[in-house]
């Protein structure tokens, strides 16, 4: 009687870890959304300002004083990335605390901004905790493409040149750089995250 319990027990704890995984994988997916519609909601509004702009000042230069101010952005994101290899676009959003980059991928304060001279970089998980991003990043190789979308329209575009795994302690690989580069770093071997995965791009356009 009492292995029959047991049993039962081990079921309806198995069924739990698993349904909570479902449950975190649903809640990151939809907190991901949330943030790429805010961030597109955002991106239009800043296009319809600009545009805006442009057609009152080429009717009266003198008068762009009374044009409306630059709009608030609502959106979280400051910028989206995009991995086409990897079939992936994730939100970018400032900050790599744990609760920074639960839902989405991070960029390192310190750190330079995308189409700048800098380094741009950016953190994200590699787990089933939270969410697998940069699950795949080890798949990319040089010549590999990386894209970043800016809240103000603007895209980048990057070439992977260089892959490497560093200790955790290893911080050189987010200093600045005379010129525009990207960083993307994340955990590694997955489960075990010992030593850090880093790819960096070159920016091309």
């Amino acid at each position: 009687m009492k292995g029959k319990i047991f049993g039962i027990l081990l079921i309806l704890v198995g069924a739990s870890i698993i349904g909570w995984g479902f449950y975190m994988n649903y809640q990151g997916e939809k907190v991901k959304n949330d943030l790429i519609e805010s961030f597109e909601r955002d991106l239009k509004a800043m296009e319809g300002w600009e545009e805006l702009n442009r057609d009152e000042g080429s009717e009266n230069s003198a008068d762009n004083q009374d044009n409306p101010s630059r709009p608030a952005t609502n959106s979280k994101a400051i910028a989206m990335l995009e991995i086409p290899k990897l079939d992936l676009m994730v939100p970018v959003v400032e900050g790599t605390d744990p609760k920074d980059i639960k839902y989405a991928v991070g960029h390192f304060k310190d750190t330079d901004m995308p189409g700048t001279t800098g380094n741009f970089a950016i953190a994200g998980h590699r787990s089933y905790t939270y969410n697998e991003y940069f699950n795949r990043l080890d798949e990319l190789e040089n010549g590999d493409t990386i894209k970043v979308k800016t809240i103000d329209g603007k895209m980048y575009t990057y070439k992977v040149f260089e892959k490497l795994v560093v200790e955790p302690e290893e911080t050189s690989v987010l200093m600045s750089t005379e010129e525009p580069i990207i960083t993307l770093v994340t955990c590694t071997p997955i489960r075990k995250a010992t030593h850090r995965l880093i790819v960096k791009g070159k920016l091309v356009q």
